[in-house]
């Protein structure tokens, strides 16, 4: 009898280490991951920003990113690291890390950066190399997604031309790019900017662009408007929608 007992108690035992074992395991929580989102117009983990068209003296790029986990029912913060290689050739003082979050009940958040207008720029563009690093709420997701690069300039900074040649141009070129912007008023084309105009508006702005080109070529008989870099340049820019019945 005193074995039997004994056999029990050490059955007893286990069961309860067991029992203790998968309620530990039960019970852990991991940290969400955060990435950043690919860009994409250009399908990298890069973007820039030309202060064409904008005259004030700073800027706040919203660089996006993804969690990898559940949702909160809070603000989560989450952090990034200036990585001081090749790559980063901006100065500290021409550049300022504002906050990166991600709201409350969201999935999607952004790395707010204010970037820094100067005459340096008129003549180059400077970059900082971001790479997200632990934070107290999320932990550094998939390596591939971890570093960033953002490029800002005075010169134009021509953008991929994926949604422009549907609406303003086949081709891009600065002098496009610039075109478009004086006559727009934009600076950017993007499927955000096309879905905000719908196709009425897009085909709008594609008209003050196009309408711009005629002018500026009738106002220089023999000397169109060309392309004058990219990989097509010097050939005339052709727009797609312009007032035929003032230019035809």
């Amino acid at each position: 009898m005193k074995n039997y007992f004994n056999i029990l108690s050490i059955l007893i035992a286990v069961l309860l280490m067991i029992s203790c074992e998968r309620d530990e395991i039960g019970s852990f929580e991991a940290d969400a991951a955060i990435n950043f989102v690919v860009n994409n117009d250009s399908r990298t983990y890069a973007s820039g920003y030309s202060f064409l068209g904008n005259e004030s003296s700073e800027y706040e790029a919203e660089i996006p990113v993804r969690i990898i986990g559940d949702s909160a029912s809070y603000d989560r913060y989450f952090n990034v690291t200036v990585i001081e290689d090749s790559l980063t050739t901006a100065t500290s003082s021409q550049y300022e890390i504002l906050q990166g979050i991600v709201p409350s009940g969201a999935f999607l958040g952004k790395l707010h950066l204010k970037v820094l207008n100067s005459t340096v720029l008129d003549s180059t563009e400077v970059a900082v190399h971001l790479q997200i690093s632990n934070s107290d709420d999320f932990t550094v997701g998939n390596t591939e997604q971890v570093d960033y690069v953002f490029t800002w300039t005075n010169k134009v900074l021509v953008p991929a031309w994926t949604y422009y040649r549907y609406f303003f141009c086949r081709h891009p070129s600065s002098n496009a790019y610039r075109a478009f912007v004086i006559s727009t008023g934009m600076t950017s084309f993007t499927i955000n900017d096309y879905r905000a105009l719908g196709p009425t508006g897009a085909q709008v702005k594609g008209t003050e662009f196009g309408d711009y080109i005629k002018q500026y070529n009738l106002e220089h008989p023999g000397e169109p408007m060309l392309h004058d870099d990219g990989p097509n340049a010097g050939e005339e820019i052709v727009p797609i929608y312009y007032t035929h019945e003032l230019y035809d």
